[in-house]
């Protein structure tokens, strides 16, 4: 498959440990692990799995370069479960990533004490939350997009985003999306449509690794 484009403007322009964040979106039982009910319907779970490795080397490898990590999730209950919103699974709704459940918990990553944890309750992560204004509190101007699923809460979220004057960077590499065809689509029109500069991980490290070496200030001699 051919590889998208590279950053328009340089990696450089873009991305700054001090006015970017990384995004981590869904990592939770209910859509991850083995018993998670996604699983259980028979969705095909490995290659988020397989992300899911990259990703928390990735988290690990960010926080060393200073960049603040936010992490979104889903919770659903019967307060915030329309009819509209529960016939995406079908008749009948599901129980999924209720308050409080092992479906609703971490899978692979670890929030530290110091890391933001945004509960949702739709696919758009600005929705009824508090993010646009934690986002603006500390100067944030790009989002450093990874979890999932790439086509459906990732891109929601990021479309919002842009619209509300958000630079997008997609971590190619620590996304995955329902099919890979639909995880490859969605990177496309956000790219094409939303500006969005679609980077592999260790771009991404080699782009804020660069930024703070040349903010740092020169050694005496």
């Amino acid at each position: 498959m051919s590889r998208l484009p590279r950053l328009r403007v340089g990696a450089a322009a873009v991305l700054d440990a001090a006015r970017s964040a990384l995004i981590v979106v869904d990592m939770q039982n209910d859509f991850c692990h083995d018993d998670g009910l996604l699983a259980q319907r028979g969705i095909d779970i490995a290659p988020t799995q397989a992300m899911a490795l990259r990703l928390v080397a990735f988290i690990d490898r960010a926080r060393a370069l200073g960049l603040p990590v936010i992490y979104l999730i889903n919770l659903h209950d019967s307060w915030s479960d329309s009819p509209v919103w529960q016939e995406r699974h079908g008749q009948g709704g599901a129980e999924i990533c209720r308050p409080g459940s092992w479906g609703a918990g971490f899978y692979a990553v670890e929030p530290r004490p110091d890391e933001r944890v945004v509960p949702k309750h739709r696919y758009n992560a600005f929705v009824g939350t508090d993010l646009d204004l934690i986002l603006r509190a500390r100067g944030i101007a790009t989002l450093i997009f990874t979890g999932i699923a790439t086509n459906v809460c990732v891109e929601t979220t990021a479309r919002d985003a842009y619209c509300r004057d958000y630079r997008l960077v997609m971590v190619r590499d620590c996304l995955a999306g329902s099919t890979e065809a639909e995880h490859e689509a969605s990177l496309r029109s956000l790219e094409r449509y939303f500006n969005a500069s679609v980077l592999d991980a260790g771009q991404v490290e080699a782009a804020l690794a660069g930024k703070k070496q040349a903010r740092a200030p020169s050694a005496v001699r």
